[in-house]
């Protein structure tokens, strides 16, 4: 009879065991966490065409269309003059505007040879000689031309150097005074009058505000960017240069060289806002060759394989296991801890190790040595030698294989669809990505840190 009571114990002991869930003690993570990457620069170089027709009408519609001047001697010729012109002509070189301006011009004149002056009062000592030309008669025409060099200093002020060129009286006025011709002399006073505009066109272009407008650009820049399903891309913007400027036809191009450090991460962190210092010295870039950081956090990670693995069966010896989580929980010494919680023939949770690492050549993150952990091992092969199965391991090793090269060309699409187009009235992009690679790989304590280099083009076009 006892030994009946002593089996039915034992059965009822089996049966209370084969029923209990397994849950194997959850392990040591890392005590001090890793020091992350040190952020490496990065420069894109970006080609700008800005259409200048905006602002060559502006210039057009803020400049006189008539102007006068003169000058009043006692001895000598004394003048005054009043032009008018038609529509500036407009004409770039490769490194200079050139504009040209046409119209019609009176001249009245008059020349005293001699000048006396008595009780203070200066006269001319004998009648004077009056003369004109284009007053009651058709305007005298003329052409000058002006050329404009434009300059961004590195104070981000924008400079330039207008010079007068050439200035022609097409129809000068034929007056003589005692063999003394009067239209050259003229000529020159008005020239020196033309170049005292020179440098006045230049004191308006430098008194255009640039730098605001850079600060406002700067402080987009710092702003995180949303890369759907991706988290958010961090410029980090550091320093910036610029080409001088080139043109062609009505076209101005220059190159701008943005130095930055990008991370994209899935966790939204606080912006650091860096001020815009002085421009670097410009230097030539081909492209860009971006080093960015990806911060993957292990929330994403584990939703991420949980997905590849989630109800994934594993067959051992005519029993059946469901996978219904797998997950990261931390890292220990290089190594990513993973939850495991699995149902079917039994239910429980048991914990896994392994190294990422890093397939350059096919752009792929796997898991290798991975393991059983070692709280994990010891509960099972005390209390269920069976789970301690190869079967296991490989499933989920295969099953946890992450193909980052098609996860990289999606994110590649959706980055040129964020950069390409029309970002802002007339302002657009056009953005050419040539590839992403893997190049580092980092485990810290809340996420995995992968190190990318980003090679492409980006052209801004403003209208």
């Amino acid at each position: 009879m006892n030994q009946y009571k002593g089996l039915l114990f034992a059965c009822f002991l089996l049966l209370l065991f084969g029923c209990s869930s397994i849950e194997a003690a959850f392990p040591e993570l890392e005590s001090e966490p890793a020091e992350p990457f040190s952020p490496e620069l990065s420069v894109m170089n970006v080609q700008l065409e800005v259409d200048m027709s905006p602002f060559l009408k502006m210039l057009e519609n803020e400049t006189p269309r008539s102007f006068k001047g003169g000058k009043s001697l006692c001895e000598g010729v004394s003048y005054d003059y009043d032009f008018n012109r038609s529509e500036i002509e407009f004409a770039t070189l490769r490194n200079e505007v050139n504009y040209t301006i046409r119209g019609g011009f009176g001249l009245e004149l008059n020349y005293c040879p001699l000048c006396v002056t008595l009780f203070g009062v200066s006269s001319c000592s004998v009648p004077r000689i009056y003369g004109s030309c284009g007053i009651d008669e058709p305007r005298r025409r003329y052409a000058m031309k002006y050329g404009t060099k434009l300059k961004l200093n590195n104070d981000y002020q924008l400079s330039s150097s207008t010079k007068l060129k050439s200035f022609k009286i097409q129809d000068p006025c034929e007056i003589t005074f005692m063999k003394f011709d009067v239209t050259e002399k003229v000529k020159k006073e008005i020239q020196n009058e033309l170049k005292s505009m020179a440098k006045k066109i230049d004191r308006q272009i430098s008194e255009i505000d640039l730098k605001s407008k850079m600060d406002s650009a700067w402080s987009i820049l710092s702003q995180p960017l949303s890369i759907d399903q991706y988290g958010f891309l961090y410029i980090n913007p550091q320093s910036v240069s610029v080409s001088d400027l080139t043109y062609r036809h009505m076209t101005a191009f220059f190159n701008l060289n943005l130095f930055f450090a990008p991370i994209l991460t899935t966790n939204k962190e606080a912006v650091f806002q860096s001020k815009l210092g002085q421009m670097e010295d410009h230097s030539r870039v081909d492209g860009f060759n971006i080093i960015a950081d990806i911060q993957m956090g292990y929330d994403s990670i584990s939703s991420l394989l949980t997905k590849h693995l989630y109800d994934t069966e594993i067959p051992l010896k005519n029993k059946t296991l469901l996978v219904k989580e797998l997950s990261v929980v931390g890292s220990n010494d290089g190594r990513l801890i993973f939850r495991v919680a699995f149902e079917g023939f039994r239910k429980g949770t048991i914990y896994l190790t392994g190294v990422p690492q890093i397939d350059s050549a096919n752009q792929t993150l796997d898991f290798s040595g991975l393991d059983f952990e070692i709280k994990t091992r010891s509960l099972l092969l005390k209390s269920s030698q069976w789970l301690l199965n190869n079967k296991i391991i490989n499933e989920i090793k295969q099953k946890a294989k992450i193909d980052l090269s098609a996860k990289f060309t999606e994110a590649k699409v959706n980055l040129k669809e964020k950069l390409s187009g029309e970002i802002q009235d007339g302002i657009y992009t056009k953005t050419k990505f040539k590839d992403i690679r893997i190049s580092k790989l980092l485990l810290t304590s809340k996420q995995i840190t992968i190190r990318t280099n980003l090679t492409g083009n980006l052209k801004i076009i403003i209208d």
